[in-house]
């Protein structure tokens, strides 16, 4: 009898061998890597979910308690976090009142500024907007979000594209010409000159202490310091072969990443050593030429500057170049007057010909390139944007936008204890990893979702890391399970990338914005546990349980976006008003 039963047992075994090896039809030469789920492009800076489903957890014990409020104000869409005088600020673009009983939103407000106290148990709305009201103009909501934004231990302040210039002038010096035969200031031999130097930028700064309310800063910072090519004797630059005649009526700014310079030409430009032929005709300084060059380029080479006509109709000198100090956008041009030499007395001497005036037409630039005639603007309103001796400094038309950062962005993981945390973040709920595992354990191929599942999909987002993310590689992330029952509901809209760490405990906020992607991804992950069901079925006993695996996470995942299709996003809204949920770990 015991002969018979070792018998039976024996083919038994036989018997499922012959069936594994029946079942072993896997042996393909190339396996495709599992694809990638899409990432909302709306969601910048989130991780992006791995091309492969974690295959690594850490089991650890995990209290998740939700923060209600008791009036219904909750957020979504939240922006930039950090810390300011040793507190968290985050800030949130939407205001809703939460209805838990129809799992209604109602917007509120908007830009809302947020504080965390300091024991991570109460956020604090600082201030918000009303919905009327216009988020991306208004100026705390700006420089906030601004990646130019100092955090400093008192304020915080954002250079403004409101500056200042300066130049740096010689606007006399004198010149011996012995051949020279004009006469226009000092007899002859001697000439006056002048010239340009430098042109010196400063940032005005804009600051707050209150995070809220925003003025300009009483210190100007210097941020830029552009030299421009001075007469050398030789060649005629842009200021001429020994200078200009004088900085009267003459311009050196900054305007819209551009240095404009024109002035008084000299008659030295146009005759050798000054001397004309008494026999020679009529002669002008008069001109339409002035100069710009790119601020990248080298401003102290002649060769980088590039010559442009004013859109005056004839030659002029003496016009008047002014801007509007209450709007900053336009520089203006108009009037002058227009003359020549005539040899009289041994001399070249000038006559004056015409004045102009703003009858003879006013025309503004934005940018020191193109020029439109102003056809109602009053000119009396305007002030004077050429040289002035008795002016150190003047506003910048148009402004000037200053090259660097600010204060860097906070991480978005957080450090508890030695380790780093971080949150895998993704359009679709995330499945039920541990209970995957082990259903793969028992080899079977089968997994029921339950709504319970979705709505505490957002106890399987922790990560774990011992090594500094800066150091990290993807594999040092380890998904953190929770080896004990999770009493509280808290789904994938616990989201946003960041954390925060308050009395050994991590702080999450839930967004009120963040939605599953449900149609797209539902497809993906249908074909993806197709694929994957496939390659079960013809896969080694080796390879069973990595794709049991695989396809059972990718079935769990279509199946519980097939749920939330059928209910709503809002089905699975939180059952109170809920702010943020802590992790004890």
């Amino acid at each position: 009898m015991k002969n018979k039963v070792y018998f039976i047992i024996s083919l038994i075994f036989i018997f499922l061998i012959i069936s594994c090896k029946k079942i072993n039809l896997l042996s393909p030469t190339y396996i495709p890597p599992p694809t990638e789920f899409p990432v909302s492009g709306e969601m910048p800076d989130y991780i992006v979910p791995s091309p492969i489903p974690p295959e690594n957890i850490e089991e650890s014990y995990i209290e998740i308690n939700p923060e209600i409020v008791a009036n219904g104000t909750v957020f979504g869409g939240y922006g930039r976090r950090f810390k300011f005088q040793n507190e968290w600020y985050v800030l949130a673009t939407n205001e809703y009142q939460y209805d838990p009983n129809t799992k209604k939103l109602t917007p509120s407000g908007k830009g809302a500024l947020l504080k965390i106290n300091n024991d991570g148990s109460t956020i604090i709305k600082i201030h918000s907007l009303s919905l009327a009201d216009d988020l991306e103009n208004t100026e705390y909501w700006v420089n906030l979000n601004s990646k130019k934004l100092i955090i400093e231990a008192d304020k915080v302040t954002i250079p403004s594209s409101k500056a200042r210039q300066k130049t740096i002038n010689f606007p006399q010096y004198p010149r011996r010409l012995d051949k020279a035969n004009f006469y226009y200031t000092n007899p002859p031999p001697y000439y006056n000159f002048a010239c340009y130097g430098d042109l010196i930028i400063y940032a005005v700064y804009r600051e707050s202490q209150s995070l809220i309310n925003w003025s300009d800063s009483p210190n100007e910072i210097e941020k830029a310091d552009y030299y421009v090519p001075g007469p050398d004797n030789y060649d005629i630059g842009v200021q001429g072969l020994y200078g200009m005649e004088t900085l009267d009526f003459s311009a050196l700014f900054y305007i819209k990443g551009k240095l404009f310079i024109t002035g008084q030409k000299s008659f030295a430009d146009d005759n050798l050593n000054g001397y004309r032929d008494p026999l020679a005709s009529q002669y002008t300084c008069d001109s339409k030429n002035y100069y710009t060059v790119d601020i990248t380029k080298d401003t102290l080479n002649n060769n980088n500057w590039d010559k442009h006509e004013f859109p005056f109709p004839e030659k002029r000198q003496q016009f008047l170049i002014k801007y509007d100090r209450n709007n900053l956008d336009k520089v203006y041009i108009y009037g002058g007057i227009s003359s020549h030499y005539e040899y009289k007395g041994g001399y070249w001497k000038e006559v004056k010909d015409k004045d102009f005036s703003e009858k003879d037409g006013v025309w503004s630039t934005e940018d020191g390139i193109n020029w439109k005639e102003e056809k109602t603007i009053d000119v009396s309103k305007l002030d004077n944007y050429y040289y002035d001796a008795n002016r150190e400094k003047i506003d910048i038309v148009g402004g000037y936008e200053v090259q660097e950062d600010g204060t860097p962005l906070e991480p978005s993981y957080t450090e508890l204890n030695g380790k780093y945390y971080r949150t895998f973040n993704s359009t679709y709920p995330m499945p039920p990893i541990k209970e995957i595992m082990e259903t793969v354990d028992r080899f079977e191929t089968n997994f029921t979702i339950t709504e319970e599942h979705i709505k505490k999909s957002g106890s399987y987002q922790l990560q774990v890391s011992s090594v500094p993310p800066d150091k990290a590689k993807e594999s040092d992330w380890v998904n953190i399970v929770p080896n004990n029952e999770i009493t509280s509901a808290i789904g994938w809209e616990s989201g946003g990338a960041d954390l925060f760490t308050f009395n050994n405990k991590i702080v999450r906020l839930i967004d009120y914005d963040r939605q599953f992607k449900l149609n797209n991804q539902y497809e993906t992950a249908l074909n993806l546990a197709e694929k994957y069901y496939n390659l079960l079925l013809n896969s080694s006993m080796s390879d069973f349980k990595k794709y049991d695996y695989y396809f059972l996470y990718y079935k769990t995942m279509a199946d519980m976006l097939k749920i939330i299709k059928d209910k709503g996003n809002d089905y699975f809204l939180p059952d109170e008003a809920v702010t943020h949920y802590t992790f004890n770990i």
